[in-house]
């Protein structure tokens, strides 16, 4: 995995927004950012990741997408397991996605609003840990990345409604 951080941005990803938009800089100043300009996010001198919001209006949305060239051609292809680290306002989760698709399921994240700390790719299915009676989880970087119980590998769980009935067949 090729670690890029925000000067890197734009090499890998394109990103708009039709309207100037509110973000806090490192100094804590809120700043405004210009139109079709991303938003990295801070708190106290702290990064929080790429700001992302759905916009004020109906198409203000900040819109972003993942250039695949910047993957090795292998990887676009074959199996792989994306991490991704959000924030959507209740702390930091980091998830773990098994994708055959890297560029569809990257775009697909970054589109989610929230803070984006961090979107990595490993080549492969990493092993999933945990319990068969859960959706289990990777390890990567000494970090714990939760799968989702729709796309964990081997498990019991089925989806439900809030009420428990299953939505898909147990």
């Amino acid at each position: 995995m090729a670690d890029l951080d925000q000067r890197d941005f734009d090499i890998a990803f394109a990103f708009s927004r039709p309207t100037a938009a509110a973000y806090r800089n490192m100094a804590g100043q809120q700043l405004t950012a210009p139109v079709n300009v991303p938003r990295f996010d801070h708190d106290n001198g702290l990064p929080l990741g790429l700001l992302i919001e759905p916009g004020l209006q109906l198409g203000q949305a900040d819109r972003v997408s993942f250039d695949p060239l910047m993957m090795p051609e292998q990887m676009l292809t074959g199996q792989v397991t994306v991490l991704h680290a959000l924030d959507m306002g209740q702390g930091l989760v980091r998830r773990a996605w098994y994708s055959e698709n890297v560029a569809a399921t990257i775009d697909a994240l970054i589109g989610i609003s929230g803070r984006h700390a961090m979107i990595g790719v490993i080549a492969g299915f990493r092993e999933r840990k945990g319990t068969r009676f859960e959706a289990g989880y990777v390890r990567y970087r000494a970090q714990s990345w939760y799968l989702t119980r729709a796309l964990a590998a081997s498990t019991t769980a089925v989806l439900t409604d809030d009420a428990g009935r299953p939505l898909i067949g147990a």
